[in-house]
């Protein structure tokens, strides 16, 4: 065996906390958005419909799959304002916390996965958004290989602005956990930019979101001329 075999042989694997956002109330959508049953074309070019929580699940679900060799991908649901139908949603297998101060904003859910992460003492955190629809499986293995690759904590961006999902080491859990209000993780990811401790991936997807009904129905046109 030579030298360089000997060494990757005992390279530890790293693993990863992909925590997927979806306790908000959804307000602005008159109803619960991730609930609500939306369209994509899979790989085979079929329209795959599901509500909107597992659709991006399902993603999430795939990186267990398509991410490196040597990466352990543990999955975790953070519910809140709706707990108990999008539960009903997932199957039993699915890791899910409850945050009781969902109300407060998203930071309160960041938290939560925080908690997870540091229980499972995992070496990343994936922060995603479950009403993120535009962001595709290519996007989130783009934004993990990035972080893998310079380990440092990587991120979307699209026009200039920062945002997740992004992946964040294990150094970065205390200051995850002190965020406070909705805001979310912005602030942190400047504050890396500025000191260079920051890796970008641009993503055009993170523009497309549902915050409101109308936003479905764009959505869905999109996927009939994409399918014409």
């Amino acid at each position: 065996m030579n030298k360089f075999i000997r060494e990757t042989a005992r390279q530890p694997s790293k693993r990863i906390l992909v925590a997927l956002l979806a306790a908000g109330e959804s307000r602005r959508f008159n109803g619960i958005k991730l609930q609500a049953t939306v369209d994509v074309i899979d790989s085979n070019g079929k329209i795959k419909s599901q509500p909107l929580l597992l659709q991006t699940l399902d993603k999430l679900t795939s990186l267990n799959t398509k991410t490196s060799t040597g990466l352990k991908v543990e999955l975790l649901v953070v519910l809140g304002a709706h707990q108990e139908k999008l539960a009903n949603l997932l199957s039993s297998d699915v890791n899910r916390r409850f945050n009781p101060n969902w109300q407060s904003g998203i930071a309160s859910s960041i938290k939560e996965a925080v908690i997870e992460a540091e229980a499972l003492k995992v070496d990343g955190l994936l922060i995603a958004l479950a009403d993120h629809i535009g962001v595709t499986l290519d996007d989130y293995q783009q934004l993990i290989s990035a972080w893998q690759s310079y380990g440092q904590t990587c991120c979307a961006q699209y026009q200039n602005s920062f945002g997740v999902p992004a992946v964040f080491n294990s150094s970065d859990f205390t200051d995850l956990a002190s965020l406070t209000g909705d805001t979310g993780a912005k602030h942190l990811l400047k504050k890396k930019s500025n000191l260079d401790a920051l890796s970008i991936v641009e993503i055009e997807g993170v523009a497309i979101d549902i915050d409101r009904r109308a936003d479905i129905e764009k959505w869905q046109q999109m996927i009939v001329e994409n399918l014409s």
